[in-house]
């Protein structure tokens, strides 16, 4: 009879402690999978102004937010998006469905419009819409952190942002993460502080803690230094827009910013998706390995590295 009672009692408190691994399990694993079953999202959210002189006219600057719905955390990861578009154009819902992934399994996600151009053909016009697109990125960057520092309407967490894109988007998150400004090419240089974009530098970037490059390129890796947030790089092998590797200008795609990281010894990853074209790492239905992949990065971002020292919300 003993015997028979404590083999009772075992087997009741190991489904316990199976059960409580399980509960502790599911709970770990927000911000891995998917653990919420909706969302909810927020359009035209108003975060700056600026002057565009493309148009000559001052414009109202707005993003979209998406949230998991019947979340009660206070304190939740924010990641910037920027879409592509060449710098040229923008599409209401382009990325939503990525937006939407990365929601439900717990994150906050804001995709930003920034100030068009109508061309890019010369340097001196892709420098200005580059500039243009660094400097609302980070004037995206400081309306979450204006308001986490008050009444946090998002219940963002400002230790926890990551800024990320898809190709034109990827490119100015890349230059808005790790360029310094004795670092840009003197035209680079000028438009940047034509926008005041290298003015919240010190602010803004101790609050980046990771980057996130969908079919992206630089012009200059030396740019990305050891000490600088991590970066996960998104490519495919069949993009005809923006090579993965050395373009024929010498721009460099992901493979040779990989190499860059790692010469440094820069935390990042590089997933080539084979037979990716140039929109497949941005569209979870021609990709859907790459939200999942984003989504461990961002993770394991915050659960293995310390978030960095002197951070502190800007107020300007």
């Amino acid at each position: 009879m003993k015997k028979t009672v404590h083999a009772v009692v075992a087997l009741a408190l190991a489904a316990t402690i199976c059960q409580a691994a399980t509960l502790e399990s599911a709970r770990e694993r927000r911000y891995l999978n998917e653990v919420f079953s909706d969302y909810v999202r927020t359009a035209d959210v108003v975060f700056a102004e600026g002057f565009n002189d493309t148009s000559g006219t001052k414009e109202k600057l707005t993003l979209r937010v998406f949230e998991p719905k019947g979340d009660t955390l206070a304190r939740r990861p924010l990641a910037i998006i920027t879409p592509g578009g060449a710098f040229m154009q923008h599409e209401d819902h382009w990325m939503d469905e990525f937006g939407a992934q990365l929601a439900r399994a717990g994150y906050v996600v804001a995709i930003n419009r920034y100030r068009l151009s109508k061309s890019i053909g010369t340097p001196e016009e892709f420098f200005g819409a580059l500039s243009k697109a660094v400097a609302d990125q980070r004037a995206a960057i400081r309306f979450f952190l204006n308001d986490a520092a008050g009444a946090n309407r998002f219940r963002i967490d400002p230790d926890n942002i990551f800024i990320g894109g898809h190709s034109a988007g990827a490119i100015t998150s890349m230059h808005v993460a790790y360029l310094d400004q004795d670092e840009a090419p003197p035209p680079l240089a000028d438009a940047l502080r034509a926008q005041g974009a290298f003015d919240a530098r010190a602010a803004d970037e101790p609050r980046i803690r990771g980057v996130i490059n969908l079919s992206g390129l630089v012009l200059d890796a030396t740019m990305i230094d050891k000490d600088e947030p991590p970066l996960v790089s998104l490519h495919g092998d069949r993009d005809d827009v923006v090579p993965v590797d050395t373009g024929p200008n010498g721009q460099l795609g992901s493979i040779p910013i990989h190499r860059h990281a790692e010469s440094i010894g820069l935390s990042n990853e590089l997933h080539v998706i084979r037979g990716g074209l140039h929109n497949d790492t941005a569209d979870p239905e021609l990709c859907p390995e790459c939200v999942p992949i984003v989504r461990r990065f961002m993770f394991n971002t915050m659960t293995q590295t310390p978030a960095r020292e002197g951070a502190s919300a800007s107020t300007n």
